[in-house]
């Protein structure tokens, strides 16, 4: 099986279930921004690794389809909300949902994604057990979630952010809907207590990984590809693992440079190719790079328990791929 073909697949089954989920009419502007972000692209790798995962262990993975939209419509509305408080323009190559609407109905367009989300839950095939543990743990991911927005927030105003509070909010603001998603899948599934546990660390280690890769895209990326304004998270002042790294290591004056520079509205390109350039020059790009190799060698090695199948190999490919894709 080639991982993009089956990619694709999954992402049309999706988007045509999340269509239907979000073909809501009440409230014409409300519901149109509801839909703005969702309905505009998107990877859906989320639905897709509950997809693979239920595969991988028995073949089951159309069972976990409104598992897999849940999981999508959590996924857009954390989005909107983020996007209002980082106060950014573009998502997807499109107009975020506070920008083409307001800030007010953003907020409430969220708020009603988040609610739609466990009533398309409602619609999983699978006994009341497993049914109360996902929608248990799909609430704690939200709560998760929010939790590491608010570290994102607060360490913008810090001068100091180790790497290990750095990985703690990419765990908690990314990693989480990952660790869900194949937890989910397994428990859908019915795989035992030992597979669920290493479907959730083989989900968790591939989300730390795609959001590494992330941070590094919004650096060496190209906007074109990433659908975002280059070095957006560097205007913003957010404290990445790169960025962590490159004021630990770099020279007094560079650090100085970097900490008058990220995160000034009125900042230009070339004060921010300057501070890419001590990126560079401290080994931070190389380093997370090398980091986030490593969280997704760390998620293969959860696949072990699985037996040997093409929709394993997918998993093995997934876990490549969110280190090395363009957007």
């Amino acid at each position: 099986m080639d991982l993009m073909e089956v990619l694709s697949e999954r992402s049309r089954l999706v988007d045509r279930a999340l269509e239907e989920a979000l073909d809501l009419n009440v409230q014409k502007k409300l519901y149109d921004a509801m839909r703005h972000l969702p309905l505009a692209g998107g990877k859906r790798l989320r639905p897709a690794l509950a997809m693979v995962v239920a595969d991988a262990i028995n073949g089951s993975g159309m069972r976990t389809l409104p598992f897999g939209v849940a999981l999508e419509i959590t996924h857009n509305f954390t989005l909107i909300h983020d996007d209002l408080m980082d106060r950014d323009d573009l998502r997807r190559s499109v107009i975020t949902v506070h920008k083409a609407y307001d800030e007010a109905t953003a907020i409430n367009a969220g708020d009603v994604l988040f609610a739609r989300a466990f009533e398309v839950l409602t619609d999983l095939d699978c006994d009341d057990r497993i049914f109360r543990e996902i929608v248990g743990d799909l609430a704690r991911t939200v709560r998760l979630i929010g939790e590491g927005q608010q570290l994102d927030m607060d360490f913008g105003r810090q001068e100091h952010v180790t790497e290990e509070d750095a990985l703690l909010m990419v765990k908690l603001k990314t990693a989480v809907l990952f660790e869900t998603a194949a937890k989910g899948a397994a428990l859908i599934a019915g795989a035992d207590e030992r597979l669920v546990e290493d479907m959730k660390g083989y989900g968790l280690n591939l989300g730390i990984g795609f959001q590494l890769h992330d941070d590094l895209q919004d650096i060496i990326g190209e906007e074109r590809t990433t659908g975002k304004p280059r070095w957006s998270d560097l205007r913003e002042g957010k404290k990445t693992v790169i960025l962590i790294h490159a004021l630990e290591h770099a020279a007094p004056k560079d650090r100085d440079l970097i900490l008058r520079t990220i995160g000034r509205p009125d900042v230009t390109n070339e004060e921010i190719a300057q501070v890419v350039d001590v990126l560079n020059w401290t080994g931070s790009i190389v380093y997370a790079q090398t980091l986030t190799r490593r969280y997704a060698e760390k998620a293969k090695e959860y696949l072990f328990g699985l037996e040997e199948s093409e929709h394993k190999d997918l998993l093995v490919a997934l876990a490549d791929f969110t280190i090395t894709r363009e957007k």
